[in-house]
């Protein structure tokens, strides 16, 4: 081809691309940046102008970390999806059916619940929103969209637009608590004896998303956290792993259980409504006030992952309590006369001997020679505290001065609500206020011996006899 021919061909072209340029820039519409709000609701409609250009919002709370996968489509594969959107709520679903991969995913909606797509060029798009394990129901989704859109005097267009998909999350936590046995509300122990509360959150679906999953259990004064126990925590029986799954806090009074990423997972994989129990070991202390209702709550505090927080707190209705009592004894001659000096010590119904530290009252049990020694003051009262209600015995090993001590020395009493204070809100520390319960003994009585008049008679008799026996023997010798 000669030189002017390949001139000529250019020029051709170049006049060609002359008009096509222009009218390809001319046709073209503006790019969109998209912005998707994610709220709660549960039912969909179709959006207002002022909704699309941002001016106007609809109501709902926002939710956060929610994230969406979209596709750019052709027009007819947009109608027919709009059609039949709930065939086309999944990536294989989208993919199956228009041939091609994704254009694109968008990041977590923020904390306001939005995330933006920037640069939308003219054409058709499906979106899907990507799996939460937390959404229970979703409304306007999946969406298409048909871009650019125009404006509400149709004289341009949106190029911010604005939709709102809306979602029902899953429910968010309850927490109860028993003792010692799963639905158990009510126990009564000695002090310093060990036993567990159970906290018992409920497990809603989407909990492996929760970012913040913690129980506070807040011990009442007359509790006392048994860190040698300690925290021990099940789900469907199966145990968790201290430091793994979860970490346990002791500060005080507040004894904190904080669950962990991997925690929440193992949880989530037990299932919907799986049983979780939260076992808090302590003991009741000596600040206990004997009879009193001790209870014990706890606190769930939460953060599902996408902007709901909150706390949990058991019923007032399903508190459990605690209780440790007392009881209050007199030692008499069965009337008027209070003895003092008297020693006892109390067995258990198993016949161990009573054993209590002085100082905290904590209760244990042995032998006989173990066994702690009460005694009765100078008004002969004494008593006994911490102990769990129920049936044991007193045994008198000393008997007063001047007294004897009874052939059968032991005497059945009661521990309850009412065996050491009438009123149990009489403060601790206070004299027992109950009447006490009375143990009798009988004095000591000698035999009479006899008088001097016996013995100077014995003396006088004696006497006799001997000059008796000096007179027969110098009769003989004679």
């Amino acid at each position: 081809m000669s030189y002017k021919s390949k001139l000529s061909l250019f020029l051709v072209a170049m006049l060609i691309f002359s008009f096509v340029l222009p009218i390809k820039a001319f046709a073209a519409g503006p790019a969109t940046n998209l912005t998707i709000h994610k709220i709660t609701g549960d039912t969909a409609r179709p959006a207002t102008i002022g909704e699309l250009d941002g001016s106007s919002v609809p109501s709902g709370t926002p939710i956060s970390n929610i994230s969406f996968t979209y596709w750019k489509v052709t027009a007819d594969q947009l109608t027919a999806m709009r059609a039949n959107p709930g065939q086309y709520t999944t990536a294989a679903q989208v993919e199956g059916y228009v041939g091609a991969p994704a254009t694109g995913t968008t990041g977590n909606t923020a904390a306001d619940g939005t995330v933006t797509v920037n640069g939308l060029a003219e054409g058709y798009y499906w979106f899907i929103e990507n799996n939460s394990t937390a959404v229970k129901s979703s409304a306007a989704v999946p969406f298409g969209l048909d871009l650019p859109m125009t404006n509400v005097d149709g004289s341009g267009y949106i190029t911010n637009l604005h939709v709102y998909p809306k979602n029902i999350l899953e429910d968010v936590p309850s927490i109860d608590k028993d003792v010692v046995t799963d639905g158990n509300k009510t126990a009564t122990f000695n002090i310093g004896e060990s036993f567990n509360w159970i906290i018992q959150p409920t497990t809603p679906k989407g909990i492996d998303e929760y970012t913040k999953f913690t129980i506070t259990d807040t011990l009442n004064s007359a509790l006392t956290y048994d860190s040698a126990k300690g925290v021990s925590v099940t789900v469907n029986g199966t145990t968790l792993t201290s430091g793994t799954d979860y970490n346990v806090t002791a500060s005080g009074q507040d004894i904190t259980v904080d669950f962990t990423t991997a925690g929440l997972k193992k949880i989530a994989a037990a299932g919907v409504g799986a049983k979780l129990n939260v076992n808090v070991a302590t003991t009741i202390n000596n600040n206990a006030v004997m009879g009193a209702i001790i209870q014990n709550n706890a606190t769930l505090t939460y953060d599902n992952g996408h902007g709901l927080t909150g706390t949990a707190t058991v019923q007032p209705i399903d508190l459990p309590e605690v209780h440790t009592g007392g009881k209050n004894f007199i030692k008499t001659d069965g009337g008027a006369t209070n003895l003092q000096g008297a020693e006892f010590k109390i067995l258990n119904s198993q016949g161990q001997y009573l054993i209590q530290d002085a100082s905290t009252l904590q209760v244990t049990w042995g032998t006989k020679d173990q066994g702690t020694t009460f005694t009765s003051g100078a008004d002969g009262t004494f008593f006994v505290k911490g102990l769990a209600y129920g049936n044991y015995q007193i045994e008198e090993v000393k008997a007063p001065s001047g007294y004897t001590l009874p052939t059968n020395p032991i005497t059945d009493f009661t521990v309850d609500q009412n065996s050491f204070y009438t009123d149990t809100n009489v403060a601790a520390g206070t004299a027992p206020t109950a009447t006490p319960q009375t143990i009798i003994n009988k004095k000591t009585v000698l035999p009479d011996t006899g008088g001097a008049g016996t013995i100077l008679f014995t003396l006088i008799g004696l006497s006799l006899m001997v000059i008796a026996i000096i007179m027969l023997r110098k009769k003989n010798e004679a």
